[in-house]
């Protein structure tokens, strides 16, 4: 009961925004209750992991027992995703507030998962080099919990079978046949905090460091003093150009919303047809990702330390824009109910999200052309379900 308390709480809340007090009061006991069972919160958080991804293996090794070719691995992983869908975004969200020895445990538990999943596609694609088999079983991994991040529309039961659908076509996917070990470019940075052009400059570098800090430490744990000292100032300079941390925040997440209704409008505009408006859509959002990794997984993991109006607002935003994808896709595929390419929709984006922020696939210079590639097979997946679906 506590676990699942806290599993809700944090996926909900935030590690930081959340107390051993909330949990206790969820279960119905008194905090000092709670400290008989786990001797504090970060304690709680590594156990919440720990026992959800030892249920996933638990799931997923009795299936690749049944059937040792791995048939049957990402059936059981996409259904006890959809039962835990809590968990991937609990482990996406939180794993830096991880005590160091509960980081190891998780990834080792996500190495092990992994590993069905490349045994399985190795068995169906014995022509593919280790990379490309890695590749594809993170995307496999990513489209079996994207329903995390958002509400399922559909009865589980016909969303399990969309997303295996899905998932059979992931793997078919031509991947090109570079392979290079560059890392994607970024932009350097400027050196001399009081030259002309760094001080014209300056709330841009703001903004790009506090993406790059809020990014992988979270918004709780950078303080102004952080941004500042990035930049090559003072943290109260930095008040100069931006109110407070949560302007920042705001500017950012506000940037990437307004770049994605910008990529929508010029899809359609610039294109002759709905099938190179798709194509013109995923490649741009995949560019985006690799070039803007921070941007992205701030508006994935950041948004909820806004102020609720705004938290509101982006998510009005964000669910507009997928239904205009959704729609988009409809267009090229008429015969597909409105829920159904949402979850399409869904399921591409999170491949984008999750392939920018996992530092083994960053180093592919091909990464773009990867991931449309796999969108593509996404978008065309075969759907069985229509009616029901309707």
């Amino acid at each position: 009961m506590i676990l699942d308390a806290a599993v809700d709480a944090f996926a909900h809340g935030g590690y930081h925004g959340t107390s051993m007090s909330d949990i206790a009061a969820a279960v119905g006991i008194s905090a000092p209750a709670l400290y008989r069972h786990f001797h504090g919160k970060q304690a709680l958080l590594g156990q919440c992991l720990l026992v959800g991804l030892d249920d996933t293996l638990t799931r997923v090794e009795a299936a690749h027992r049944a059937d040792p070719s791995g048939a049957a691995v990402p059936a059981a992983l996409v259904r006890v995703a959809l039962e835990l869908r809590e968990l991937p975004r609990l482990w996406q969200l939180e794993f830096r507030n991880l005590t160091p020895g509960d980081r190891t445990a998780v990834l080792l538990r996500a190495a092990r998962l992994t590993g069905y999943l490349r045994h399985w596609i190795r068995g169906c694609r014995p022509e593919l080099n280790v990379a490309d088999v890695e590749l594809l079983s993170w995307c496999v991994l990513s489209v079996a919990v994207s329903p995390s991040y958002h509400r399922t529309e559909l009865p589980l039961p016909i969303a399990a079978q969309l997303l295996e659908s899905v998932v059979a076509e992931v793997i078919r996917t031509e991947l090109p046949d570079r392979t290079g070990g560059r890392p994607p470019t970024r932009s350097a940075r400027l050196d001399g905090a009081n030259t002309a052009l760094d001080r014209a400059l300056r709330s841009e570098r703001m903004l790009a460091e506090a993406a790059r800090l809020f990014s992988t430490r979270g918004f709780a744990a950078v303080g102004i003093e952080d941004i500042g000292a990035a930049v090559g100032v003072s943290g109260p300079a930095l008040y100069y150009h931006f109110s407070n941390k949560a302007e920042l925040l705001d500017r950012i997440v506000r940037r990437q919303d307004e770049w994605l209704q910008l990529t929508l409008v010029r899809a359609v505009a610039e294109t002759r047809s709905a099938e190179a408006s798709m194509r013109s859509l995923m490649r741009s959002f995949a560019r985006f990702g690799v070039d803007e990794p921070d941007l992205l997984a701030i508006t994935v993991s950041e948004t909820r330390h806004l102020p609720y109006d705004a938290v509101q607002r982006y998510r009005r935003v964000r669910l507009d824009s997928i239904a205009q994808w959704g729609r988009m896709l409809q267009a090229v595929r008429p015969e597909i109910p409105a829920a159904v390419a949402r979850l399409l929709v869904r399921a591409s984006t999170t491949v984008v999200i999750e392939a920018v922020r996992n530092p083994r696939l960053r180093w592919r210079d091909d990464l773009v052309d990867v991931l449309v590639a796999v969108d593509e097979r996404i978008a065309a997946a075969p759907i069985g379900v229509r009616a029901a679906a309707r």
